[in-house]
């Protein structure tokens, strides 16, 4: 009879990972449920399983005799029962014997299939990320300090021909952020999300799986995302590429005129390789935000005539029949308004933009460096985020009509 539940358990693990319950078993086998519960602690002892004990749930019962009243309402009854899930053991010893079934499987499926707790994480290196983050005409992600979910285009999928849309498609997976002890970023993903993947894409991310992964031992980043995919719990974000975006349109919102066109760049990320390389092509991202080419100069005139009491002539070169540029429009804004913020952003000012013309105007050459170039990214968004949101407060004191 063991033998039997043994089998039956296996059986429903593999169709829905998870435990069967005694109250099944009696009815699979047409045995008396308190015998199956004793049936499972005793498989229990003999380390053939585990046990979720003694829990009680409520079991709903209709009468769908042809004499039942619209007015007679189902019944609950409340039953205490066992929890059985068959050892990793035996699912691994089940899974090698019949291997020939789980071959069309990808990698996390097959986990799951041994025995893996669906909600297990697993740590990739942070370079899984690059596919994804390299190729957004055809995925799509919502990255940020505390991790994301990436998925395929809708647009992408009509490409995709109904013959390869299975091997192909997927919906959307999320994935946290992990500091190693190192001082580098992993990528944490549930055994369940990533089972989710067609069998190509487990695989790819195989390759980049960490074994024995030592973390950090206080991670906030973590911690909320461990908040949000575990318990639901919509943390505020502390990204600094998110504060970026906020302060901009915060600005924006407070003049009630938008100075800079846009608030978001989709190309805008942190460091996936940790390469000098990657490192100046995200602060040539962030130079696209925050840059001349994304600011409105004739609002950016306005600002200083209108709001700073300046003078027309101020925005003209004293020995060239010239304009100003936009940066030094803003710096003649930021000596008016606060004359300590505008040598905090001159000096910022050009440490984005040194980065940004070693980005895009000279030749980097690869060696190894023992640099955090993730780290050192996210301090110079902090920053950035910092010092947009002192502009904001100095120009939430005019007077906007």
């Amino acid at each position: 009879m063991k033998q039997k539940i043994l089998d039956i358990s296996i059986k429903h693990w593999n169709e829905r990972f998870v435990g069967i319950s005694a109250i099944d078993v009696s009815k699979k086998l047409n045995i008396p449920h308190e015998n199956a519960m004793l049936l499972l602690e005793e498989l229990k002892k003999e380390n053939k399983g585990s046990l979720n004990e003694n829990v009680t749930l409520g079991l709903l019962s209709i009468n769908i005799d042809d004499e039942t009243t619209d007015d007679e309402m189902p019944k609950l009854k409340q039953v205490t029962t066992h929890f059985f899930f068959p050892s990793k053991e035996i699912l691994e010893h089940y899974f090698h014997e019949n291997i020939k079934d789980f071959y069309p499987n990808g990698e996390y499926l097959n986990r799951l299939h041994c025995g893996y707790n669906q909600l297990e994480l697993i740590y990739f290196d942070i370079k899984v990320l690059s596919k994804y983050l390299n190729n957004k005409e055809i995925y799509s992600l919502n990255d940020d300090a505390t991790g994301g979910f990436l998925r395929l285009n809708s647009a992408y999928k009509s490409t995709i021909s109904e013959d390869d849309i299975d091997e192909i498609w997927f919906d959307k997976v999320w994935y946290g952020k992990r500091r190693l002890i190192n001082g580098y970023i992993s990528v944490a993903a549930s055994t369940q999300q990533l089972s989710r993947l067609p069998k190509k894409e487990q695989n790819y991310w195989a390759g980049f799986e960490i074994e024995n992964p030592i973390f950090i031992d206080y991670d906030p980043d973590f911690n909320r995302f461990l908040l949000s995919f575990y318990d639901g719990d919509p943390t505020e974000s502390k990204d600094p590429i998110q504060a970026i975006e906020s302060a901009i349109e915060g600005i924006n919102k407070i003049l009630k005129f938008d100075l800079f066109n846009k608030s978001k760049n989709p190309y805008l990320g942190y460091p996936i390789n940790n390469t000098y390389k990657e490192f100046v092509d995200c602060n040539s991202e962030l130079y696209k935000i925050i840059g001349p080419d994304n600011i409105k100069n004739d609002n950016l005139t306005k600002i200083y005539l209108n709001y700073c009491k300046g003078i027309i002539s101020d925005l003209v070169h004293k020995d060239k029949d010239r304009k100003l540029s936009s940066m030094q429009v803003i710096e003649l804004i930021l000596n008016k308004l606060n004359p300590q913020l505008l040598e905090v952003f001159k000096i910022h000012w050009e440490k984005v933009k040194e980065n940004r013309i070693s980005g895009d105007h000279r030749i980097t050459y690869p060696y190894q460096e023992q640099k955090n170039y993730y780290d050192l990214f996210c301090s110079i968004c902090y920053d950035t985020n910092e010092i947009l949101r002192s502009i904001k407060f100095e120009f939430a004191k005019f007077e906007i009509k």
